[in-house]
C-alpha cells in the first residue's frame, strides 16, 4: 500500500492489549519458537498480531506453545509486524523480503501465515500480492473493513455476487479494502486458492456477522465459529482446533501422496 491505513478502523479491530505501534524503519521483530518434535520436512507458522500486540505480547500469552500442542512438528516465528508497517504502507514489502523469502531460502517446505483481527487483515494483503505462494492462511476474527463496504457486500448476496466496480491498479487508504474483497470475489473461480484460507471468529466476536461474509467464500469446513468473543482466550482456544485439523489434513495427505497441504 502507498498511504497509510485509518486509524479508527485499526483500533476497531484491535485484540486489548497495550497498542504497540512500532517503527516501521527498523526490521520486523520476530520471537522464534523451535519445533519441540522436528519433522524431515520442515513447516513454519508464520504469526502476525492484531493492533497493539507484538511478538512478546503473543509469546507473553503463550501463542506459540497452543499452536505446537496441536503442531508439535511446526517451527512458530512470532512477529512484530505491528501497526506501524501498515500505517507506512510497508508490511507486505517488508514481510515478504525480510521473513518469508527468508524462510524459503531456510528450506523449509510448508509456510503458513496467520493473523488475527488486524493480522487477519494483513494476511490477507499478502495473499492479494502473493496468491498461492504459501501453503495456507489462518484467519482469527479478521478486521475485513469499514461498514460502509461490508453492508454493500451484504446487500449484494455476499462476495460472488458483489460487484466491485473499477479499482485503480495502486492501492491506497480508500481502496485497499475493495481491492481484498475484489480478491476474495476471485477465489469463486479459483477454488484451490479458497482452500487454503481457513477462517476462525468467536460468536460473540462483533466481527461474526462480517467472519460470515467472508466464509461464504471458502469451503465450508474451512470457517470454524467457536464460543468467545475478541479476546485472547477465544483466539487460543481456536488455535488449538484449528492447528490440530491443519496438522491431521497435513498428515492425510501425505499418506495420499499430497503435496499442497
Amino acid at each position: 500500500m502507498s498511504r497509510c491505513l485509518p486509524l479508527a478502523l485499526c483500533l476497531a479491530a484491535g485484540l486489548a492489549g497495550c497498542f504497540t505501534i512500532g517503527d516501521s524503519k527498523a526490521p520486523i521483530g520476530t520471537v522464534s519458537v523451535p519445533a519441540p518434535r522436528p519433522a524431515g520436512e520442515r513447516t513454519l507458522v508464520i504469526v502476525l498480531p492484531g493492533f497493539g500486540d507484538d511478538a512478546q505480547d503473543m509469546k507473553d500469552h503463550g501463542l506459540a506453545e497452543v499452536i505446537q500442542e496441536s503442531w508439535p512438528e511446526a517451527d512458530v516465528l512470532l512477529t512484530s509486524a505491528t501497526f506501524a508497517y501498515y500505517r507506512d504502507g510497508k508490511l507486505v514489502p517488508r514481510l515478504h523480503e525480510e521473513i518469508v523469502e527468508r524462510a524459503f531460502h531456510g528450506g523449509y517446505r510448508r509456510i503458513w501465515l496467520a493473523g488475527a483481527s488486524l493480522g487477519g487483515m494483513g494476511a490477507l494483503l499478502y495473499e492479494r500480492e502473493h496468491p498461492g505462494e504459501l501453503t495456507g492462511l489462518v484467519l482469527f476474527a479478521p478486521f475485513l473493513g469499514g461498514k460502509e463496504l461490508l453492508d454493500e457486500i451484504r446487500a449484494a448476496g455476499g462476495p460472488r455476487d458483489w460487484d466491485p466496480g473499477p479499482v485503480p491498479a495502486e492501492m491506497t487508504r480508500e481502496n485497499y479494502q475493495r481491492q481484498v474483497w475484489k480478491m476474495v470475489k476471485g477465489w469463486a473461480d479459483r477454488p484451490d486458492l479458497a482452500h487454503r484460507v481457513w477462517l476462525v471468529c468467536g460468536t460473540d466476536d462483533p466481527l461474526m456477522s462480517y467472519a460470515r461474509q467472508l466464509a461464504a467464500a471458502l469451503p465450508e469446513n474451512r470457517f470454524m465459529e467457536i464460543p468467545g468473543g475478541h479476546t485472547w482466550r477465544a483466539l487460543l482456544s481456536g488455535g488449538r482446533t484449528v492447528f490440530s485439523r491443519i496438522r491431521q489434513e497435513s498428515l492425510d495427505g501425505k499418506t495420499l501422496g499430497l503435496n499442497n497441504l
